[in-house]
């Protein structure tokens, strides 16, 4: 008997099949690479570990406290961790120079003793343009870190391993942030101690990495950068699943390790697609919610009445959960679309940023409203995360390299640019313009964000991005 349905809702239903079996293979392919850590993790990964300690957990707690407590200057929070997000943005730099010079070990090396340095040298050194300056050099070698961390196993490692070691590399970060949050809440009390027990940490991090990294790169001209190789050749929506650690204004760690400006080029060519639409969409929420990110410490104490030692143990708990949550996007992803889990995402810290402002104007009890607006932020960023990705995947109109260029670049300027604004902003109007920047920024992120998943967008299979690999826009 012939099939009398419309040839709409026939389609429609053989592209939710795909994204659902496409869902399952990722899901099928990580438990796999989950039983079996100890064939892709590397010694050195403890290394990225105490990285993520150290910049995703003990830095963004304690450096605006001290800021606040020795200068009294909200304002000052905004510029100083402005320079750390401007310095990670310095990582297309260390990427070519290690694919040119070949110096990836003394970058790597390199990144850690600066961001040693400017750690010990900030309780010492206070003034708006010296801790600016160690910000921003903090940033730089954070940077250096990470983009090495990433090249040493697109380096030394077969390209049939990549997406395991460089998910679980990532894992390891996001496992080291959770730590650092911890260590955070016991030297809230005395940030000058914590600074500098943060720099004596990167010390067996060094020893980690001397013990564990490859002695020697494999020399690559400049037609075969390996940054553009990892960016053209990784498959995006499968690492995506990986945990990973928010921070600093949305994830800008997670947009150092892959970023790249060379798709900037091809802008023009998409603002008018859907495409274009959704890195607006990603540039205004990546903009709204950077301000908070900067201060959120400090808001939480002056603002909601909730102790720093509270805020950090409450994050590192929430960020642990959100670790094992982005399996859980994949799959909403495949089974109710990108589109939809992204808008999802977005109501969720609307939700959340909501509940922060709404208690700056109701008679309700301040710290346990706030403490549940921060919970709902935080655990939205996994399906924010890997919907974002699989979108960017899905929607590009060109390469899927070129593509990840211009969604990293999007989210990683408008962070800095945020951070930057929270400091007029907080000085003029005060705590509340925090949240009520991001509700802004959501808002419109939301609003572009609508229409993105159309019923004939199914998702790339395993061999149309392999075939997508080999076609002559990458290579041009």
């Amino acid at each position: 008997m012939a099939d009398t349905r419309n040839p709409g809702t026939i389609m429609g239903e053989k592209v939710i099949a795909a994204r659902i079996q496409l869902a399952r293979e990722h899901l099928d392919r990580l438990r796999a690479i989950l039983k079996e850590p100890g064939r892709w993790i590397s010694v050195w990964f403890l290394a990225y570990a105490l990285l993520g300690a150290v910049s995703s957990g003990l830095l963004p707690i304690l450096l605006p406290l001290m800021i606040v407590t020795l200068t009294h200057h909200l304002s000052w929070v905004a510029y100083v961790m402005g320079g750390f997000n401007l310095g990670l943005l310095t990582s297309p730099l260390w990427g070519g120079v290690a694919d040119s010079k070949h110096l990836h070990r003394p970058i790597f090396f390199g990144g850690f003793l600066v961001l040693l340095m400017a750690l010990a040298a900030m309780p010492f050194l206070p003034g708006i343009l010296t801790w600016s300056g160690l910000s921003l050099l903090a940033g730089a070698g954070t940077s250096a870190v990470a983009t090495m961390a990433s090249l040493f196993i697109v380096e030394f490692d077969p390209q049939n391993e990549w997406e395991p070691r460089l998910g679980w590399l990532q894992t390891f970060n996001g496992g080291g942030q959770v730590g650092g949050l911890l260590l955070a809440g016991i030297f809230v009390s005395n940030f000058k101690v914590g600074l500098i027990c943060a720099a004596l940490a990167l010390i067996p991090a060094i020893w980690l990495g001397a013990k564990g990294l490859p002695t020697a790169a494999r020399h690559h001209g400049w037609a075969a950068e390996v940054g553009d190789r990892m960016r053209r050749d990784l498959d995006w929506r499968f690492l995506a699943n990986f945990g990973r650690p928010e921070l600093l204004g949305g994830g800008l760690l997670r947009f150092s390790h892959h970023l790249s400006l060379h798709g900037a080029r091809r802008l023009g060519d998409v603002l008018h697609t859907r495409f274009g639409r959704f890195l607006l969409s990603w540039f205004a929420v990546a903009f709204g919610v950077a301000a908070f990110f900067a201060y959120f410490p400090v808001a939480m104490q002056k603002a909601y009445s909730v102790a720093p030692a509270l805020t950090s143990s409450v994050y590192a708990m929430t960020a642990a959960v959100a670790l094992v949550l982005y399996s859980m996007g994949g799959q909403l992803s495949g089974r109710f679309g990108a589109g939809r889990v992204y808008r999802w995402s977005l109501m969720l810290r609307f939700l959340g940023f909501g509940l922060l402002l709404l208690v700056f104007f109701l008679p309700i009890p301040r710290t346990l409203i706030a403490l549940a607006g921060f919970v709902l932020i935080i655990i939205a960023w996994p399906l924010q995360s890997i919907s974002g990705t699989t979108l960017t995947a899905r929607l590009t109109p060109f390469s899927q390299g070129e593509a990840m260029g211009l969604f990293n670049a999007s989210g990683a300027v408008a962070t800095v640019m945020g951070t930057f604004l929270a400091g007029p902003l907080v000085h003029l109007i005060g705590y509340p313009s925090l949240s009520a920047l991001a509700l802004v920024g959501i808002l419109l992120g939301w609003l572009m964000g609508h229409g993105l998943q159309a019923s004939d967008a199914a998702p790339a299979r395993p061999d149309d991005l392999s075939a997508q690999k080999r076609s002559p826009s990458d290579s041009a």
